[in-house]
């Protein structure tokens, strides 16, 4: 008995016509058949994809079926030319071993997309943006991937996004210009959606950018009369580099004149896509508020940015601090140097709280030239202080100068020198020169008793040079040898003056003659210089003269010494003379006692 079996091979397609109905220009649909192999043998296939249109695509393109099994294939269309009638006849799929391989047909249609009726705008700075909401709607029960086609560089958004079945969903659009559109033009662009069942929505965008907006507005505050340094950050925003010519006006106040300096490079060239700090420097006399524009312009396109800058400007700082010492009532000076920027000529009051610094109250200061001002420093009090000088204007402003002073204590005085005998007296004049500004009293003491003065001095103002003033000052001693002091002058407004007084103190000298008429008494004062009570004796060394005892006299008091004379009656008048000595014991461990002489001479009645 014989037996045996054929073994064929069949694939068969699900369907052979693949209506695809209208799609949308540039939109595409999917659709699916099924490849069945109904023999006995493993089926390998493959399309013939050379023979597709560029429309048309299908995956897998080539693979095997087993026996039995089926493989599910995926065909898009995917139209770019517009008509209403579009059919690929027999797309040829080959199979190995298979005489009657199967193919397939396509038709289907191209149309154009429908356009949202409303147009979407845009309005922004340039270099600004502005976000705008689309809201889209998936029509199909799938969910799809949605990748927006949008054409204008400048506009941006996601590149995709997901919508479940029948969602609305928003979308967000940005319009970022980096040109300005000229008058009465826009920017144009659209935004194309696609859907999976073929359709979609096309929306037209227009565009307007605006000049830019201040890329900022930089509020700085300064002192007066103080160089300052503000970064303005340039930024590039193109992918080459671009050269700006940089312009600076001054909006506030309205007529800015020389006092106000405002400097800067008049380009900066910035690389592509990066930024530069721009150092704008400032120098301002006055107090006040200053408004500034700083503008980049590039001159071969047009396109710009700027800043606001608004500087307050506060009073000025010390410009300079100025050390200045000397001994009192000596001159030192310093000298300050300033510039009138302004073409006309300045008037600067001085202001000074400190009597002891010397400065002219005005000061005339030619335009456009710098002046050099003397300060001068004649203390009165020995100290240190510190003050400040301040000069104004109404055009310049205010400049003030901090002034360290010191003064030293004063060289001694010229030596005041005195020469007299015990129980006499002697005055000298002793002059200074009073710097005080105004009237004041010194007081007037000495260290030394022997040396007397008055209490007070009153000196008139003294002006630019100072005024001179005297005092008496009186030596009377109560000892021989050499005696010093100090003759001390002061005043709370005038300060102090010490004057060194040297004194030579003679033994007593000898008076007379005193005339006494025969029968008659005289009187001679005489004084106790000494500092306490003093008992003196008195003798004469002839007969015919006589005194009378005088005992203790008290110190600094004066007591009259009586004399009488008797003629002798054998004598001839020629030697009728004689002396009175009063004399007194020093203090104790002299050995001589004091001694004055007064000589005598009688006369016939």
């Amino acid at each position: 008995m014989l037996e045996g079996c054929c073994q064929s091979l069949e694939v068969q397609l699900d369907q052979e016509h693949l209506a695809f109905g209208a799609v949308v220009q540039h939109c595409q649909v999917k659709k699916r058949i099924v490849m069945k192999n109904t023999g006995d043998t493993l089926a390998k296939f493959k399309w013939n994809t050379t023979n597709f249109p560029p429309a048309l695509s299908i995956t897998p393109f080539r693979g095997q079926i087993h026996p039995g099994r089926k493989v599910v294939l995926e065909v898009t269309f995917a139209p770019v030319e517009l008509n209403n009638d579009i059919r690929y006849e027999k797309l040829s799929c080959c199979v190995e071993g298979f005489s009657s391989p199967p193919s397939l047909t396509v038709t289907g249609s191209c149309i154009v997309a429908p356009t949202s009726k409303e147009v979407v705008n845009f309005v922004c700075p340039v270099r600004g943006s502005h976000t705008q909401t689309l809201q889209v709607c998936n029509p199909t029960q799938q969910k799809c991937c949605i990748t927006p086609e949008i054409k204008g560089e400048q506009w941006s958004a996601a590149p995709s996004f997901f919508l479940e079945p029948l969602q609305n969903k928003a979308y967000e659009i940005t319009y970022k210009p980096v040109t300005m559109t000229a008058e009465g033009t826009k920017n144009q662009g659209s935004v194309f959606f696609s859907f999976p069942d073929g359709t979609a929505m096309l929306h037209s965008l227009q565009g307007t950018a605006e000049p830019p907006k201040p890329e900022d507005t930089v509020v700085e505050k300064l002192p007066a009369k103080t160089n300052h340094t503000l970064l303005l950050p340039v930024h590039n925003w193109l992918s080459r580099q671009q050269r700006f010519h940089v312009l600076t006006e001054i909006l506030k106040p309205d007529k800015p004149d020389p006092t106000v300096s405002i400097k800067g490079v008049n380009f900066i060239e910035v690389p592509a896509l990066a930024k530069i700090n721009y150092k704008l420097s400032s120098f301002i006399y006055r107090e006040g508020q200053y408004d500034i524009k700083v503008t980049f312009h590039n001159m071969e396109s047009g396109e710009y940015l700027f800043y606001l800058v608004s500087l307050e400007v506060t009073s000025p700082r010390v410009m300079s601090t100025k050390k200045l010492v000397t001994a009192v009532r000596q001159k030192t000076s310093t000298t300050i140097e300033m510039e009138n920027p302004l073409v006309i000529a300045s008037c600067l009051t001085t202001e000074c709280k400190c009597h002891d610094i010397i400065v002219q109250p005005q000061h005339i200061v030619p335009g456009q030239s710098k002046y050099s001002l003397t300060v001068e420093y004649r203390p009165l009090h020995v100290g240190e202080s510190t003050t400040r000088l301040t000069l104004s204007n109404k055009d310049l402003g205010s400049f003030h100068y901090d002034l360290i002073l010191r003064a030293l204590p004063p060289p001694a005085g010229r030596i005041v020198h005195f020469s007299t005998s015990l129980g006499s007296s002697q005055s000298q004049m002793v002059k200074f020169t009073n710097h005080c500004p105004v009237k004041t009293e010194y007081s007037c003491k000495t260290d030394c008793p022997d040396f007397t003065v008055d209490k007070s001095v009153i000196a008139s103002p003294g002006l630019k040079d100072g005024s001179e003033i005297c005092v008496e000052v009186s030596f009377e001693p109560h000892r021989q040898g050499s005696i010093r002091g100090q003759l001390l002058l002061f005043s709370e407004a005038g300060g102090e003056y010490v004057f060194p007084l040297h004194a030579t103190c003679l033994p007593p000298k000898p008076q007379g003659p005193f005339s006494i008429k025969a029968g008659r008494t005289i009187s001679i004062p005489f004084k106790n210089t000494f500092q306490e009570a003093t008992a003196f004796y008195v003798q004469v060394d002839k007969p015919y003269f006589s005194v009378r005892e005088v005992g203790t006299i008290l110190s600094k008091k004066t007591q009259n010494i009586l004399i009488s004379f008797e003629a002798p009656p054998r004598e001839s008048p020629e030697l009728w003379s004689g002396k009175l000595i009063i004399s007194a014991q020093q203090s104790e461990g002299d050995s001589k006692p004091y001694c004055w002489t007064y000589y005598l001479k009688g006369v016939p009645p």
